[in-house]
C-alpha cells in the first residue's frame, strides 16, 4: 500500500476520532505490526467477523491470511470507515454499516470474532451483552489499550491469553480468547 493511501486513512481516522471519540476510542489507527499480530490470531478460521474495523488496517491483514473460501464480515457504525473498507474490493469481504450493540444480527456461529471496539467506553450492560454474544464464537480476539478487560473475558471464555504489542502508539494488548476443542 502506498504512502498516499496510508496518509488518507490516517487523516480520516483522526478526523473521525475528533467527531466521535467514544465510538472510535483512540486517535490513531493500529500499526501494521499490531495489525499483523491480530490477524495471525485468526488461526486458519474461514468465517470471521470484525467489529470496529476502522479504516481497515487490521482488515487488510486478515484478508491476507483468510483462505480463498473464507468470509470476512466487517461491522462498523461509522459510514466513513465503511467507505474505506469497501475500497479494499475483495469478494470475501462484506461490509455492514451497523452498531455493535446490534451484534446478534451478525453473529451466527462464526469461528472467529475480532474486535477493535473500545469496550472500556461501553456501558456495563452493553459490554456484558456484547461479550455474551461473542462468547458463542470458537475464538475471540479483542484489541485493548489496557489489560483490565482480561479478567472480565475469563468469565466468558475458559482460555484467555493477553499479548502485549509495544510497536504501536499507544502500546496495545491483544486478548485472545478460545474455547477448548470439542471431542
Amino acid at each position: 500500500m502506498g504512502i498516499k493511501k496510508t496518509s488518507i486513512r490516517s487523516i480520516c481516522f483522526l478526523r473521525e476520532f475528533f467527531r466521535h471519540p467514544k465510538e472510535v476510542g483512540t486517535f490513531t489507527q493500529s500499526s501494521r505490526v499490531l495489525a499483523r499480530r491480530i490477524a495471525r490470531e485468526i488461526n486458519g478460521s474461514t468465517e470471521v467477523i470484525e467489529f470496529g474495523p476502522g479504516t481497515g488496517v487490521v482488515t487488510a491483514e486478515i484478508l491476507k491470511r483468510l483462505p480463498r473460501n473464507g468470509q470476512l464480515t466487517c461491522v462498523d457504525i461509522n459510514p466513513s470507515f465503511c467507505e474505506h473498507l469497501r475500497r479494499l474490493n475483495d469478494p470475501r469481504l462484506r461490509v455492514v454499516h451497523d452498531d455493535a450493540r446490534n451484534c446478534e444480527r451478525h453473529i451466527e456461529g462464526p469461528e472467529c470474532v475480532v474486535s477493535g471496539l473500545p469496550l472500556m467506553l461501553f456501558s456495563r450492560a452493553d459490554k456484558m451483552r456484547f461479550l455474551y454474544k461473542v462468547s458463542k464464537a470458537e475464538r475471540f480476539i479483542q484489541l485493548q489499550y489496557t489489560p483490565l478487560l482480561a479478567k472480565r473475558l475469563s468469565s466468558y471464555f475458559p482460555q484467555v491469553e493477553v499479548r502485549f504489542v509495544a510497536q504501536n502508539f499507544p502500546p496495545a494488548f491483544i486478548c485472545v480468547c478460545t474455547k477448548p476443542a470439542s471431542k
